[in-house]
């Protein structure tokens, strides 16, 4: 038992040793202190005074160095912007790669007899972005409901987070072999963005960076880095600016008329492929509420889409009224949660199912 213990305790001896160090130490330091105390011929009153600070002092930095085993080994939280340590805990625990590099299990080749495959393309959406189970993300739900109603399918999910509509395309051409029957296709409305041109990325570079002392703090410590993004107010600006980005290219005209040719290109070689494609489009829910920014952008591209003969359904008909906070797969991640997951898989049933006939 101890050889199966010895590789997960050597790690933390390792990866803890600083916080271990600093605790022996004062602790050290705090019996030193407090023997000098007593031996001092400082009043009662004086005496106890000191104790109490030693003490309080020690018991601070105990107490920190426990939040921060618990926030470094326990504690795991998605973040949308990539911002917090704790986000690399989360996908280390909750993110399992196959062969093909996609977050589902291993792909094979050839297809069964009578089996529909199903190949869903997106960005961080369709690979699960704040999921920690992929049994309750959109595209695995589906593929359940579908087998539970008698249906012989495969799901395939090809999501990659950060890709905007040229970079899901061309994973989709990597993996074409695969003959898909359908294709689903997530769209979010930065998906807009220039391939490699994002001006997104550079918002979210800028925000990230920290005062040289914060960061400093920020590298050694997971509880730091935590208590700090928690109390920052940059989140909010991070996503204001994203949001503004963002729709601004669909305001440009040039960049959307390029939008939109690789998207009728894209949808007229599945149609000659013979492929069905139902398009779900999913909204900005850290701005969803009456004066939700992008309603008619929603309109344009899902018009766009059907008038290229794609099936589309569009989420902001159902999760208009909600409060979107109430529906981010965590506090730091705007991504949908398993309730918006579910919502997805239903409404993609319902317009799957007649493609089977």
């Amino acid at each position: 038992m101890f050889l199966k213990l010895w590789p997960h305790l050597s790690y933390f001896l390792s990866d803890f040793s600083l916080y271990l160090v600093v605790n022996f130490v004062l602790f050290c330091l705090s019996l030193f202190f407090i023997y000098k105390i007593f031996k001092s011929k400082a009043s009662e009153r004086k005496k106890k005074l000191l104790l109490s600070l030693v003490f309080v002092f020690f018991v601070l930095v105990l107490a920190f160095s426990v939040f921060e085993a618990y926030f470094r080994y326990v504690y795991d939280e998605s973040d949308g912007l990539g911002y917090l340590k704790v986000n690399s805990k989360w996908h280390q625990r909750h993110v399992i790669y196959n062969a093909y590099f996609y977050r589902d299990r291993d792909f094979t080749v050839e297809k069964k007899e009578g089996v529909k495959r199903i190949g869903v393309i997106g960005d961080s959406i369709a690979f699960g972005g704040g999921i920690k189970n992929v049994n309750d993300r959109f595209s695995n739900l589906l593929e359940k409901k579908l087998k539970d109603s008698g249906y012989k399918v495969e799901v395939y999910d090809l999501g990659k987070p950060g890709y905007d509509t040229e970079g899901e395309i061309a994973e989709y051409q990597k993996v074409k072999n695969l003959d898909f029957d359908i294709i689903i296709w997530e769209y979010f409305l930065n998906d807009v963005q220039p391939q490699e041109k994002s001006t997104g990325t550079p918002i979210i570079a800028r925000n990230s960076q920290t005062a040289n002392f914060v960061q400093f703090f920020s590298d050694k410590s997971y509880f730091f880095d935590f208590i700090f993004w928690r109390l920052s107010t940059r989140y909010q600006k991070t996503f204001e600016q994203l949001k503004t980005a963002d729709l601004a290219q669909y305001e440009d005209q040039n960049i959307l008329n390029h939008h939109k040719l690789i998207i009728a290109d894209f949808l007229k070689e599945l149609n000659l492929e013979n492929k069905k494609v139902v398009v779900i489009i999913f909204p900005l829910l850290a701005f969803l509420g009456p004066d939700y920014p992008a309603g008619k952008i929603h309109n344009q591209m899902a018009n766009f889409f059907e008038d290229n003969g794609a099936e589309v359904i569009d989420l902001l008909d159902y999760l208009k009224d909600k409060n979107g906070r109430d529906l981010w797969a965590s506090q730091f991640d705007s991504h949908p949660n398993e309730f918006v997951h579910r919502l997805a898989a239903d409404k993609l049933f319902d317009k799957v199912k007649p493609l089977f006939r």
